[in-house]
């Protein structure tokens, strides 16, 4: 979903709202608030290829590990 910014989707993941956020473009101050953000909910979040978050160009954060695992195969086949 695209709308009011990605912080938007984000929130939506870390609330229980939803299962799996996936941003292909970002700037480190995109990214810098979101990470405790979302491991502190719970969730696991990388860059595209399953690499640490931190100083990524892309995020794939999930709600659960096997549901991040299950991205990643999806994106990286």
């Amino acid at each position: 979903m695209r709308t009011w910014g990605d912080c938007y989707g984000y929130l939506l993941l870390s609330s229980g709202w939803a299962d799996i956020m996936c941003d292909p473009v970002l700037s480190p101050w995109d990214i810098a608030a979101l990470i405790p953000v979302v491991r502190g909910a719970g969730g696991t979040i990388s860059d595209w290829k399953g690499r640490d978050a931190v100083g990524a160009d892309s995020l794939l954060a999930a709600a659960t590990p096997e549901l991040h695992a299950a991205a990643l195969a999806v994106l990286n086949p």
